[in-house]
């Protein structure tokens, strides 16, 4: 899967500094959890966010 190219679990917004993938769905996702840990693999420096509601994560930020 392409994690850089928006899906039914995710969107992508690219700006001159950033690459900031969010997740679609209110509630921790099985789905969303993979996009991020291929993310991490490739971009260990990217910072993740944690939803306090649903316990998952539900954005993760890659600095260019």
């Amino acid at each position: 899967m392409n994690y850089l190219k928006a899906s039914s679990v995710h969107t992508v917004e690219e700006t001159q500094s950033m690459i900031v993938i969010a997740r679609k769905k209110k509630s921790r996702c099985d789905e969303f959890n993979h996009i991020v840990e291929a993310v991490l693999a490739e971009y260990p420096e990217a910072k993740t966010h944690i939803d306090s509601d649903s316990g998952g994560y539900d954005k993760v930020i890659v600095l260019k």
